[in-house]
């Protein structure tokens, strides 16, 4: 069975967090990803998402910055700051996808992953960054 975006978003998800303990290795985390599993049409989405984060992470983290308001980002729990990345990246280089999708889809995974008070405070954020797109 392949997998549709929702779950490719999540494995997403998944690969940053794995790549915020293993930084010197995307290449052997994405080789391991795909070897193990069957991502189809999605492959393509999930390669770009986790390559284009990682490359464009400190652009990502500065626009995370201006919308975090008091927070600094290494205070940000690991799964939130994944969600975040994600969320982000897809609305800053994913045209394709409207940015209301990015900003429900990452709060989505914080709440399963992390409980609802660190989706509302990862809605907060993307919310800013979309509200700041649209200007």
């Amino acid at each position: 069975m392949t997998m549709n975006r929702r779950e490719a978003r999540k494995q997403a998800f998944i690969l940053l967090f794995q790549y915020k303990f293993q930084p010197e290795d995307t290449e052997s985390l994405l080789a391991d990803f795909f070897s193990e599993h069957n991502a189809g049409m999605q492959r393509e989405y999930i390669d770009a998402v986790v390559r284009g984060a990682v490359t464009n992470k400190a652009e990502i983290d500065n626009r995370l910055s201006e919308h975090a308001k008091d927070w600094r980002l290494d205070r940000i729990s690991s799964v939130s700051l994944a969600a975040l990345r994600l969320g982000a990246y897809e609305m800053l280089y994913m045209e394709d996808i409207p940015p209301a999708v990015s900003v429900n889809e990452a709060v989505g995974i914080v709440k399963e992953y992390e409980g609802d008070e660190a989706a509302s405070f990862v809605n907060g954020i993307l919310g800013g960054m979309q509200k700041a797109l649209k200007n």
